[in-house]
C-alpha cells in the first residue's frame, strides 16, 4: 500500500480518467503516467489508484447504458432457468458478459500482480513501458481498421478472445476500449456494436477488479481517493455520448502510436 492521493492530485487524476475512458488512449496509462511523472508516484503506488479510478466511470457507462442493462437483468432469471439448454443461446449477450468477465479475470489479476511487483522501478522505466504499450494498442487498432462485417449476436469464441484482451488491458498503456473493440472489430462486429459491448462489458470487469485489489490490499479507500472517483464520474458522465461517438468516427490509432512514441522517448533524454 503505496502513499495516498492528495485532494489536489485527486482532482486532477478524476478528470483525467473522466475524459480518457471513452477514448482508445488507456485511460489508464494516461492516468498512470500523470501520478508517475507529475505528482512522483512509482508504478506499484499508481496502478492500484488508476483501477481504482475506473469505478467513476463504471457509474457513468451504468447511467449511459442504463437500458441495455435493465433488459439484461430481466433476463437473467431465466438465462439462470436455461443453463445447458439451447435457448440459453438466447441469451448471447449475458453469456459473453460472463464468460469474458472470467477470461478477464484469469488473466488480468495476475498482471495487476505482476506489475505492481515492481517497486524498484524508476519513472523513466515505468514512463517508457507504458509507451512502448501505447505504440501496441495504436498498432492493434490499425489492423483492425476496415475489417468491420455487419455482426450482432456475440459467439462463445468472440468472448473467450474478447475476454483474454481485456485481462491485458490490466497494463497501463494498453486501452481496454481499444483492444477490446479491435477484438471485436476483427470479429466482424461493425463498430457502433463493437463498442457498446466493449463499454458493457468492462462494467462487470471493473467491479471484480476493484474487489480483487480491495482484497489484496493494495489501496485503502480514503476521502481524497474517493473524491476522485467523484470527479471521474462528474466528468465522465459529461462527456462519454460526445467521445463515444468520436471514436466511431475518428482514427485514434495514430495519435495513440504518436503519445507511445512521445512517452518512449522520454526514457532517452
Amino acid at each position: 500500500m503505496g502513499r495516498m492521493l492528495t485532494f489536489y492530485e485527486a482532482i486532477v487524476i478524476g478528470v483525467v480518467q473522466g475524459i480518457a475512458e471513452w477514448l482508445p488512449i488507456s485511460s489508464e496509462g494516461m492516468t498512470t503516467l500523470v501520478m508517475i511523472n507529475v505528482f512522483d508516484k512509482t508504478l506499484a503506488e499508481a496502478l492500484p489508484i488508476s483501477i481504482w479510478l475506473h469505478t467513476g466511470t463504471l457509474l457513468s457507462a451504468t447511467i449511459y447504458f442504463r437500458k441495455d442493462l435493465k433488459g439484461i437483468f430481466e433476463n437473467i432469471p431465466q438465462y439462470i432457468r436455461n443453463i445447458g439448454s439451447r435457448k440459453a443461446e438466447d441469451h448471447a449477450l449475458i453469456s459473453f458478459l460472463v464468460t469474458s468477465t472470467l477470461l478477464t479475470g484469469i488473466v488480468g489479476l495476475p498482471l495487476v500482480i505482476f506489475a505492481t511487483g515492481f517497486t524498484d522501478f524508476s519513472a523513466k522505466i515505468a514512463t517508457a513501458f507504458i509507451g512502448l504499450l501505447l505504440i501496441f494498442t495504436g498498432v492493434l487498432q490499425k489492423t483492425a481498421l476496415g475489417k468491420e462485417v455487419k455482426k450482432e449476436v456475440p459467439t462463445f469464441n468472440d468472448s473467450l478472445i474478447t475476454g483474454i484482451a481485456q485481462g491485458f488491458a490490466a497494463l497501463p498503456g494498453i486501452s481496454r476500449s481499444g483492444i477490446t473493440v479491435s477484438s471485436l472489430l476483427l470479429r466482424n462486429f461493425n463498430a457502433s456494436d463493437a463498442i457498446k459491448l466493449s463499454f458493457l462489458m468492462s462494467i462487470p470487469a471493473v467491479l471484480a477488479a476493484n474487489i480483487g485489489i480491495a482484497a489484496m490490499g493494495m489501496l485503502t479507500v480514503d476521502l481524497n481517493a474517493l473524491f476522485a472517483m467523484l470527479f471521474a464520474f462528474l466528468f465522465g458522465l459529461l462527456t462519454i455520448d460526445l467521445f463515444i461517438k468520436m471514436a466511431q468516427k475518428f482514427d485514434f490509432a495514430k495519435f495513440c502510436i504518436a503519445l507511445g512514441v512521445l512517452t518512449l522517448s522520454a526514457y532517452f533524454i
